[in-house]
């Protein structure tokens, strides 16, 4: 009994060492990097002399912070020619997306209710717009577990495969860094926050997705890493309100020609 007590001991500190924490307030940075090799435009921001400011992004680095609190999410990106705000309120499901650029302060906001009735070409506002959103791309995923590790972001992560087939019915393997250590806690929806990678599967993680790349239909290669975790960072509840000086509409007013003011935004790469 001497001997069997302390090897229980030991294991039962191993099992709490070994335990992934839930995470309910943190920060993280990080950045992606496209390169398009059909892309000749670069980043530009203009106007069309019309109101509206249009930005487009190739080939670059986007730098990104990431807060999370209490099922409130926040992610702030530095995009070079402009800034981008995402607000993402998991309890009210309400997503708000704000843009400044050549001393404009703009943005709109939409609800999942919105989201499901556009996908459906649902009436009200520009029905023909609304006909084309693309359907949600959710097939099943089957994810494989490796031994392979290396430090990201100063944490030790392992290699998962994450297998599913494309919207053409192809094979694709996906290779994704993920730490064990932590995940995010409720309300948190981490396809929302790398809309940008567009990886089925990541939420399915046993543990929170660190580096990834994956080259798009059109020859776009994105590459996706955290380089800074901060999981006792005290997020002020004030990071999540919108600020006044914005000019927030629904979504479903933008890219409408008939009104001035109106902006268009469009990310090089193109979809998965």
């Amino acid at each position: 009994m001497k001997v069997i007590i302390p090897a229980i001991a030991m294991l039962f500190m191993a099992t709490l060492a070994n335990a992934q924490q839930v995470v309910n307030e943190a920060a993280l940075q990080m950045k992606i990097e496209t390169t398009n090799p059909n892309n000749d435009n670069g980043n530009a921001v203009n106007s069309d002399g019309e109101g509206r400011v249009m930005i487009r992004m190739g080939d670059g680095e986007v730098k990104s912070k990431m807060y999370f609190k209490n099922g409130m999410t926040k992610i702030e990106s530095d995009l070079g020619m402009g800034t981008n705000q995402v607000i993402i309120d998991s309890k009210e499901k309400k997503t708000t997306t704000l843009f400044e650029a050549m001393g404009r302060k703009m943005g709109f906001y939409t609800t999942d209710a919105d989201m499901q009735r556009m996908m459906a070409g649902g009436t009200g506002g520009d029905s023909t717009r609304q006909q084309r959103m693309p359907q949600p791309f959710t097939p099943e995923v089957f994810i494989e577990y490796l031994s392979d590790t290396k430090k990201i972001a100063g944490m030790e992560c392992k290699k998962a495969l994450i297998r599913y087939k494309d919207r053409r019915g192809q094979e694709v393997q996906q290779e994704v860094w993920y730490s064990p250590e932590f995940v995010m806690g409720e309300g948190f929806r981490i396809r929302d926050v790398m809309r940008m990678a567009n990886v089925p599967g990541l939420e399915k993680l046993k543990g929170f997705p660190m580096e990834f790349e994956l080259t798009r239909q059109n020859g776009a290669k994105v590459h996706y890493q955290v380089t800074k975790v901060d999981l006792t960072a005290k997020v002020d509840d004030k990071t999540f309100v919108v600020p006044k000086d914005y000019d927030v509409k629904p979504m479903s007013e933008m890219n409408q020609g008939s009104r001035g003011g109106n902006f268009q935004f469009r990310m090089g790469g193109g979809g998965q």
